[in-house]
């Protein structure tokens, strides 16, 4: 096929400007030829047939996969996890850019505004390198990407410097260390890290084993990264034991080792170089140099490590736990607050998957929009796991929102957003899906956590 789909909501229509002799795009109106034969996306039922009463959260979930719901804050329609596997399955992930663009296509409304520039990013190169994978493209688009949001980086990371003068004696030192780590991680600089990170390690792959398809291998792989989180390898006066030895090596299946010589360094590795083993199996650069990384800052060589807002608030909270000025922490929040991270910059979502395999960068391009339960009253608050207090909600809203208020949170959106949410809701009433008590019970619960009022009469005027 040689003419790429029109990206439905980047409004895109041919005109007569020429680019290698080929059509290039303004963006104007929708046009699109692709025809169902080449379809390989799972149409959701629109039929949407009763399929029984909804009494878990498993069931509340599963409604996605049944019919098109949105979000009950930004109104995306949610993706379904079977929808998205088999997507990951079919291996338009892993294909060729034009093919993964034709796809794509379909789901451009589930698409949050940073995914949804770069998916315009992808469709563009596809008209020059339609032959290469989502990895290259990547690759391609980088030099440029990272120019751009060092622009952007840069003045915080000064503005963060300039405070270290004002911070308290036995801060002082460890800020201003963490602030030179990290224009090292900004240049992408080499230097020897004090100490290896399990947790981020295992953050890491946690991640990226979502998006491989060999599941056994995959489990396999997270088994390997639980002992690295152990407080063992964290504390120094911690001694190792037989038992824990043991353990690491039935894991790794090590043999032919001296037990008595071995040090906490030396498991690290050991577990670590069998996750690779199993990343060279499955052929995925992503995680080999991820622990080839992991192996030296074990091994207090030189390292390049990227910068990672996460890694650096970590580090932060770290670096400023106990801190008496709680106007000065305030202060610091906020500034770090500023920085662009993957979700707000199209430039950091593509330095972030420099590395990455194509499986991965295409998982994580729809990986907002997932359907996941979100506690109106969250559990860490006392919050029931009960129908009556569950929203459905896209990944990305229910991760930013965390635990908070939800009336601080939900502000931005506007209340029409839940309206139809719950008028969705009430349709599932009608077809006997979901009790109208339990309906009522969301209504009432959204209420208290939220503070906005919702017109029952209203949801109920079509039925």
């Amino acid at each position: 096929m040689n003419i790429m789909p029109v990206l439905l909501n980047f409004n895109l229509q041919p005109v007569k400007l020429k680019k290698n002799n080929q059509p290039y795009y303004s963006y104007e109106k929708p046009i699109i030829n692709i025809g169902p034969e080449n379809d390989v996306f799972v149409k959701q039922d629109k039929s949407n047939p009763s399929f029984g009463i909804i009494k878990t959260a498993s069931d509340f979930r599963h409604l996605a996969a049944k019919k098109t719901i949105h979000c009950i804050y930004c109104n995306r329609p949610l993706l379904s996890n079977k929808i998205l596997d088999k997507l990951k399955c079919s291996g338009i992930f892993s294909g060729n850019i034009r093919d993964f663009a034709q796809e794509m296509f379909y789901y451009i409304d589930y698409l949050h505004p940073t995914e949804k520039e770069f998916l315009k990013k992808v469709t563009i190169m596809a008209f020059d390198y339609p032959k290469i994978r989502l990895s290259e493209a990547i690759k391609k688009m980088y030099p440029e990407a990272n120019k751009e949001l060092l622009k952007e980086q840069i003045p915080i990371l000064k503005e963060l410097s300039s405070i270290s003068e004002r911070l308290p004696r036995g801060y002082k030192t460890k800020f201003k260390k963490l602030i030179t780590i990290s224009r090292y991680r900004l240049y992408e600089k080499e230097y020897i890290p004090d100490e290896f990170s399990g947790k981020e390690f295992s953050y890491k792959i946690k991640r990226i084993e979502e998006t491989i398809k060999d599941k056994i291998l995959a489990q396999k792989i997270i088994k390997l990264t639980e002992p690295l989180t152990h407080p063992l390898f964290k504390k120094a006066n911690l001694p190792l034991t037989e038992k824990f030895i043991n353990k690491i090596l039935a894991l790794t299946q090590t043999r032919d080792v001296d037990k008595s010589k071995l040090t906490k360094a030396d498991l690290q590795i050991i577990l670590i170089g069998q996750i690779q083993k199993y990343a060279e199996i499955l052929n995925r650069k992503d995680i080999i140099n991820l622990c080839d990384t992991a192996i030296k800052t074990i091994e207090h060589k030189p390292v390049k490590i990227k910068f990672s807002n996460k890694a650096f608030k970590y580090d932060l909270n770290e670096v400023l736990e106990g801190m008496p000025d709680e106007a000065l922490r305030k202060e610091i929040d906020e500034i770090v607050k500023r920085l662009p991270n993957s979700i707000t910059s199209v430039n950091a979502f593509i330095t972030k998957h420099e590395m990455a395999a194509s499986d991965a960068i295409g998982y994580d391009l729809l990986r907002p929009s997932i359907v996941t339960i979100e506690h109106m009253n969250p559990k860490s608050k006392g919050g029931p796991n009960e129908l009556y207090n569950y929203a459905l909600a896209c990944e990305r809203d229910n991760n930013i929102r965390s635990n908070g208020d939800m009336k601080e949170f939900i502000a931005p959106f506007p209340i029409q957003n839940q309206k139809n949410y719950f008028k969705e809701i009430f349709a599932e009433v009608k077809k006997g899906n979901i009790s109208r008590s339990d309906a009522i019970g969301m209504i009432d619960t959204f209420y208290r956590q939220s503070g906005r009022q919702i017109d029952i009469k209203f949801l109920q005027k079509d039925f």
